[in-house]
């Protein structure tokens, strides 16, 4: 088992391991290393954990006469009424080469079991930004990449495998309840189901088994061809992109824009030049021809849909959402039309997420427009009377049809007893990391449950009588309420430099001057001036030395600082900040 880190608590207090204390809201008794966990995974989310860039893999290309283990179909792999059985074997040494790479997440090789198959020889790395941080201690996601030492084998007709580790809002449950609904409105999406993982011959939990978006996806979903984008988030100015709004700027930096829209497919292009075509379309196609243009460039049926089923399940985490985050753009070249295909579709079910996000009540069902710079493609659409019309009837029949608590509720259950005795036994905390309030998976599914039902309510009456449109509620992340520098003293970090810097990733080291310290905060600020320094990286731990940022931009401009955190009666205080340094970081190589 693995144990919980000294961390920092999720309201500001601050202690060390094997110390109870007592928080103003229950008046109980509450045992530190989880509790301190949970803030440290929030304060990941708040200073920058959204931003992480997701390392980049080989574009790929469908591959002819594919060397398969067996027969090329998965379907028995993903049955959502199954619960799989994973075997890895990877050698301590390369587990440990694994884990201090971190935050790079590198391949080692490894042995497949499932069945009477096995595999010799795969490629298995972390997966997810997550997973990506050395420090933390809560179960980290898997990829297990088939191709990768053998171009040519597959597993049945599968080139990958993800093992996600389901901790965040929507649990192990999410994923799998709304790619059902999908699935079933014929929106193309992943398939998955659970997975009971065993790392070398160790009981290693239970997690969901999500099918990847990549060129065998395609394989099976659309014709064979057409460009892949995956939409890549490297910080705050990004989301201008990200989130399909037109900006000069893009036009100037097609490079940036290929970085925020990387190519998956050999079909796309490495500028995206062609979204930028479709954000120019979105944006600048006249009111009165909006709807037509947007037909024939989009599938706005299933769009529609996915608009209804994101803000019914309270998938925040995406392009119709509060953040232009988790998804793919795919162009069929036979409909000549754009796919929008979500993806880590784990934050579901779960209202006021990070304590600031008003999933039900900052989300109308009549009127979807959400978030902190909601997408103009979903603003265009409530603007438009004939599309929010069409839009209206489609949420009205998908709210009574799949998310009914009638109807809801009992998948939840069916779920949750495919894999309680499973859960029973599974190593990690039972707890979400982003829900501190988390005691037990009772607790969970009791969450998710009150959920559906509000939601439900909400958007009923909401659909019933959709009243003058709501102003649009500004929500961003509240960078003020995180931890903040102290005064300067003898006890700040001194010798902040760069040891390492490539187009992907910066690596920092300083020189720590501070005594009883619980963690250091590293932060960030764009460009050589003007900008303000926000909390970026969060490190755990006494004697900290070292920080990884993997969220920059290839040829973008970066000044960081860094300070320490020490436990107060009245919770964590900062030392003042080290020197500062500007790092201009490398172009990807061409």
């Amino acid at each position: 088992m693995i144990d919980e880190p000294l961390s920092l608590h999720h309201n500001g207090t601050f202690a060390s391991n094997y110390i109870e204390m007592t928080t103003s809201h229950r008046n109980q008794p509450v045992h530190l290393p989880y509790f301190v966990t949970c803030f440290f995974y929030l304060l990941v989310w708040f200073v920058g954990g959204m931003c992480f860039t997701v390392f980049s893999e080989t574009q790929l290309t469908p591959s002819e006469n594919l060397k398969t283990i067996t027969s090329p179909d998965s379907t028995s792999f993903y049955l959502s009424s199954q619960v799989q059985v994973i075997h890895l074997q990877i050698h301590d040494s390369n587990l440990k080469k694994m884990k201090s790479a971190l935050p790079q997440r590198i391949y080692v090789p490894a042995t497949f079991r499932w069945g009477n198959q096995t595999i010799e020889n795969v490629g298995v790395r972390y997966k997810g930004n997550s997973s990506s941080q050395p420090n933390q201690r809560h179960k980290r996601s898997f990829l297990i990449k088939f191709n990768k030492f053998d171009k040519k084998r597959t597993f049945l007709g599968l080139q990958r495998v993800a093992l996600d580790n389901g901790v965040q809002f929507g649990s192990l449950f999410s994923e799998q309840l709304i790619t059902g609904i999908l699935h079933d409105l014929n929106i193309k999406a992943s398939r998955c189901n659970f997975a009971k993982l065993y790392l070398n011959d160790k009981y290693h939990g239970v997690y969901t088994n999500v099918e990847r978006i990549d060129s065998v996806f395609l394989q099976n979903k659309f014709v064979e061809g057409g460009a892949l984008y995956k939409v890549d988030i490297y910080d705050e100015q990004g989301k201008a992109g990200a989130n399909l709004r037109w900006t000069e700027q893009l036009t100037h930096s097609n490079a940036r824009l290929g970085a925020l829209f990387e190519a998956k497919s050999s079909a796309a292009h490495t500028d995206a030049h062609d979204v930028l075509e479709l954000i120019s379309k979105i944006n600048q196609t006249p009111d009165n021809d909006f709807d037509q243009v947007m037909e024939n460039t989009i599938d706005m049926e299933a769009f529609l849909k996915t608009m209804a089923v994101m803000l019914f399940s309270g998938a925040f985490d995406q392009l119709t959402g509060w953040n232009p985050h988790n998804y793919y753009l795919y162009h069929d070249p036979q409909s000549q039309r754009w796919h929008y295909l979500p993806w880590d579709l784990d934050v579901g079910f779960a209202d006021n997420a990070f304590r600031h996000i008003p999933v039900i009540s900052g989300w109308n069902a009549a009127w979807p427009v959400m978030g902190s710079s909601p997408s103009p493609l979903v603003e265009r659409i409530v603007d438009n009377p004939q599309l929010l019309s069409r839009y209206r009837r489609l949420a009205d029949s998908i709210l009574e049809e799949y998310f009914h608590p009638k109807v809801l509720l009992p998948q939840v259950d069916s779920l949750y007893n495919r894999i309680k005795d499973d859960l029973t036994g599974d190593p990690f905390p039972h707890r979400r990391a982003t829900n501190p309030e988390d005691q037990s998976y009772e607790n969970i599914i009791d969450s998710i449950k009150d959920f559906i039902r509000r939601r439900y309510d909400t958007a009923r009456a909401q659909l019933d009588d959709p009243g003058t449109r709501p102003k649009i509620v500004k929500h961003k992340p509240h960078h003020d309420h995180g931890p903040k520098p102290g005064k300067s003293s003898a006890d700040d970090p001194t010798g902040l430099h760069v040891t390492s810097s490539s187009s992907s990733v910066v690596t920092l080291k300083w020189t720590d001057n501070s005594k009883n310290e619980g963690a250091y905060i590293v932060q960030r600020a764009n460009g050589e001036e003007g900008q303000e320094f926000r909390n970026h990286i969060g490190q755990p731990g006494a004697d900290i030395i070292t920080a990884s940022d993997i969220s920059v931009v290839p040829g973008g401009t970066y000044r960081y600082r860094v300070y320490a955190l020490r436990p107060t009666p009245a919770g964590p205080k900062g030392t003042g900040v080290s020197n500062t340094i500007t790092v201009h970081v490398p172009n990807r190589v061409k």
